[in-house]
């Protein structure tokens, strides 16, 4: 993702991509049932309009392709017993990884960011009930 993300200006790039790094630290952390340091996810105000402001120069660039592409990783079936946070944290961390190792389109990694960034808020505004 950093190949993606680092493309022109590196230096708008580096704020966002350390709150990215923390992000997706603490939720394979959390994927791997493992505790999460407090504020690991970078959910502060601060943290969400950094992030905000470094996406929304993206919105517009993915297609239907990337959407389906993405939401196959995220939108999935659950059992009753799973723990919600744990699944969507699992969720989450395999579709980067996996969007990593295929190298996905630039477009294709947008909307993911996007989309990680719109479960992000649900979960800090709704602790315990991720979307």
């Amino acid at each position: 993702m950093e190949r993606v993300l680092r493309r022109g200006d590196r230096s708008a790039a580096r704020p966002y991509l350390a709150v990215l790094d923390d992000r997706l630290a603490t939720l394979s952390a959390l994927a791997a049932g493992r505790p999460a340091e407090t504020g690991g996810l970078r959910t502060a105000p601060a943290d969400r309009a950094l992030a905000r402001r470094f996406l929304s120069a993206h919105r517009r660039e993915w297609d239907d392709g990337d959407e389906n592409l993405v939401r196959g990783f995220l939108d999935r079936w659950t059992r009753k017993a799973d723990d919600p946070v744990v699944a969507t944290a699992r969720g989450l961390s395999e579709a980067a990884d996996a969007l990593g190792a295929m190298r996905a389109r630039p477009e294709t990694i947008w909307f993911f960011l996007w989309e990680l960034e719109s479960v992000l808020s649900a979960l800090a505004d709704n602790p315990g009930r991720p979307c």
